[in-house]
């Protein structure tokens, strides 16, 4: 059950969208010639603090996306799911930044309405990596599909965790 906002958006993560994705992943990625790896690589910076574009971070460049994938889900019929590919040192992958972590940077940012401090903001990026790797690691039909790059940006680039993927 969760406790915290970051343990709430893990699930939301997963329940919105990686368990759509990651069960056809592979096999959207067949017409993306030169993808070593077919696991989505989520990237998530221990501060919360993500790029707008992750293409905007040096050394990394879009390369496109992977096939879609249409479900009617929640009301909206064919609703279109798709991953972005890019390329890191030559290296294509597909990765993703948790857009929920934005939440927690926007409830910081209004901290007069949430409550929510940035001093909060850290803790709960932590919790909510724990908790996705719980949950996922609940999942054996996903195992294989995802790589998880937490890292402190302190001492480590958002550019460093693709490469280290990569590799």
């Amino acid at each position: 059950m969760a406790t915290s906002i970051g343990e709430g958006l893990a699930y939301s993560y997963y329940s919105g969208y990686l368990k759509i994705v990651l069960p056809s992943l592979a096999e959207r990625l067949r017409n993306n010639p030169g993808i070593k790896h077919t696991k989505l690589l989520i990237v998530i910076p221990a501060s919360g603090n993500m790029p707008k574009k992750l293409q905007d971070v040096q050394g990394i460049s879009y390369e496109g996306q992977t096939d879609k994938l249409e479900i009617d889900r929640a009301g909206y019929p064919k609703r279109c799911y798709t991953n972005n590919v890019y390329s890191v040192k030559g290296n294509k992958v597909v990765a993703d930044l948790p857009a929920l972590l934005s939440t927690l940077q926007e409830m910081a940012d209004d901290s007069e309405t949430t409550g929510f401090t940035s001093a909060q903001l850290a803790p709960e990026v932590a919790k909510f990596t724990e908790a996705l790797k719980h949950i996922l690691e609940q999942k054996p039909e996903l195992d294989n599909t995802y790589d998880i790059r937490y890292f402190d940006e302190a001492r480590h680039r958002i550019r460093d965790a693709l490469t280290a993927f990569v590799k």
